[in-house]
C-alpha cells in the first residue's frame, strides 16, 4: 500500500516530525556551554579586593602605636603575619634574648662594633643595647623589611649607638654601603696571628631558606682570601640558626647523612662551638614564627621548627686553603661530590680526561677506595695539590652545570 501524497498527508508528517523534535528539546541538554572569554572590561568592572590586615605594608589594627616596644609575643603571628619573611626566624622572648645577648657579648668585651644581620622587629638589638654600654661603641643593623623597621627606627632616634641599614643582608652591595657611610672607618685592622679582632663581630639569624645556607657558605670561601670583614682580621661571628644547618657545618667524614661540600669548607676555614642549646628548647617558647602545626625535630629539612641553636664561628689562624687555589678546591670538591658515596678511584676521572694517573700519586694519603664523603680535610688538601701540579689539569675550572652550581651562592650572593 502507498502513502498519498496528498497535502493533507504531507502536512500530519510535517506535523509528526515537529512533535518528536519538541520532545527531544524538552529533554535537559548534556552539552557544556563554551565558556565565554574574560576580557579586561571584566576586569574592570569587578571590585577591587580588600588587603589582608597585616599584609607587608599594612598596619595590623593590634599594633602598639608605641614601637620602641614591641608587641606581646601572642600577636606577632598576627602583626608580623606575611609570606615575604616567613623562613625569618628570630628571637621573640625578651628573656632568651637576653641571655643571648650576653652569651655574645659578654662582660670584659668593650668598644665593640658589631654588625648585626637579620634582626628582625629587634628583639636582639634591644637586648644588645641594654648591656652596659661600655661593651658596644656601635650596632649597625641590616633589615630591608618594612614592618620589622617601624619597630627599629624608633630606637636609633633613642640612642645613638643605633645604625640602620635599610637592605637584606643577602647582598654584598648592602655591605657596601655600610662602608661607604664611613660605620667601619674607626675599625682598625688586626694581625692575622694576633688572636680574634677585639672589636669588631658579626652576628645573625640565619634565614632557614637555601639562601641562608648559601650565605654562611659565601662567608666561609671568604676567610682564607681575608675578603670581606676578614680583611680586618679574624672576625668572630655568632649565629643563631637551626640544627639542621649546623649538622651540615659541622658534619665529620663518619655522619654520612649531613657531610657535604660546606662542612669540608667549613672544617677547612673556621672553628666552631656551641654557645646555647638547651636554653632554646623547645622552640615555640622562644622563637618566631610559631607553627600551627606541631613543631619537627627532623633534621633533614629546612622547615620552621626544627631546634635552633646559639653558636660561635672563628675563622682559623692556619688555613689549609691557599688564597690563590681557592678555585680549584672549589672546582675539585664540586666535582667529585657529584657521586659523594662513590670510591675516588672511579670517579676520579670526573676531574678531567686522564685523572686516572693521580691515583699512584695519592695512594700514599688517601685508599683510592674510599668513598668521596669519607675524604678528610687533609687529605683534600693532598688531592687539590696533586691536581694542581698535574700537567693535564684543565685550565678553565668554571662549572656551567646547574646541578654541580648549588655550592657557594652564585647569583644574588655571588661576590668575591
Amino acid at each position: 500500500m502507498f502513502l498519498s501524497r496528498s497535502p493533507l498527508n504531507r502536512v500530519a508528517r510535517i506535523n509528526g516530525f515537529s512533535a518528536q523534535i519538541r520532545t527531544v528539546s524538552d529533554k535537559p541538554s548534556t552539552r557544556t556551554s563554551r565558556a565565554r572569554r574574560v576580557t579586561l572590561e571584566d576586569f574592570a568592572r569587578e571590585p577591587k579586593k580588600k588587603k589582608k590586615i597585616g599584609s607587608r605594608f599594612e598596619t595590623h589594627p593590634d599594633s602598639p602605636e608605641d614601637k620602641t616596644h614591641l608587641p606581646p609575643r601572642d600577636k606577632w603571628r598576627q602583626i608580623f603575619a606575611w609570606v615575604p619573611v616567613n623562613d625569618r626566624v628570630s628571637l621573640s622572648n625578651p628573656e632568651t634574648a637576653n641571655t643571648v645577648a650576653e652569651c655574645f657579648v659578654p662582660k670584659g668585651n668593650t668598644d665593640r662594633v658589631i654588625i648585626e644581620a637579620f634582626p628582625g622587629p629587634g628583639q636582639l638589638t634591644r637586648s644588645l643595647l641594654a648591656l652596659p654600654k661600655e661593651r658596644i661603641k656601635k650596632l649597625i643593623v641590616l633589615e630591608q623589611e618594612p614592618k620589622y623597621l617601624d619597630y627599629l627606627r624608633p630606637l636609633a632616634a633613642l640612642d645613638s649607638r643605633l645604625k640602620i641599614i635599610p637592605f637584606t643582608a643577602l647582598e654584598w652591595d648592602t655591605f657596601d654601603r655600610v662602608e661607604e657611610q664611613g660605620l667601619l672607618d674607626d675599625v682598625e685592622t688586626f694581625p692575622w696571628d694576633g688572636g680574634v679582632h677585639p672589636n669588631l663581630q658579626f652576628i645573625s639569624h640565619l634565614p632557614i631558606t637555601v639562601y641562608g645556607e648559601q650565605l654562611i657558605a659565601q662567608i666561609l670561601r671568604l676567610i682564607p682570601n681575608r675578603n670581606w670583614l676578614f680583611k680586618f682580621g679574624r672576625v668572630k661571628m655568632n649565629f643563631l640558626l637551626s640544627d639542621y644547618i649546623w649538622q651540615r657545618l659541622t658534619a665529620s667524614p663518619e655522619n654520612a647523612l649531613m657531610r657535604c661540600k660546606l662542612s669540608v669548607m667549613a672544617t677547612a676555614t673556621a672553628d666552631f662551638q656551641t654557645k646555647m642549646y638547651d636554653e632554646l628548647q623547645p622552640y615555640a617558647e622562644h622563637f618566631h614564627p610559631i607553627l600551627v602545626k606541631k613543631a619537627t625535630d627532623k633534621l633533614s629539612n629546612r622547615r620552621i621548627g626544627v631546634p635552633f641553636q646559639a653558636v660561635e664561628i672563628t675563622p682559623l689562624e692556619k688555613q689549609v686553603i691557599n688564597p690563590d687555589k681557592l678555585d680549584t678546591w672549589d672546582y675539585c670538591i664540586r666535582r667529585l661530590y657529584v657521586r659523594k658515596a662513590t670510591p675516588l678511584q672511579q670517579c676520579i676521572e670526573d676531574l678531567g680526561p686522564g685523572a686516572q694517573s693521580l691515583i699512584p700519586k695519592l695512594s700514599a694519603t688517601i685508599d683510592p677506595k674510599t668513598i668521596i664523603r669519607d675524604i678528610t680535610v687533609d687529605q683534600w688538601a693532598s688531592l687539590i695539590q696533586e691536581f694542581d701540579a698535574w700537567p693535564f689539569a684543565p685550565t678553565d675550572l668554571g662549572i656551567n652545570d646547574a646541578k654541580l652550581d648549588n655550592y657557594g651562592g652564585r647569583g644574588i650572593l655571588n661576590r668575591y
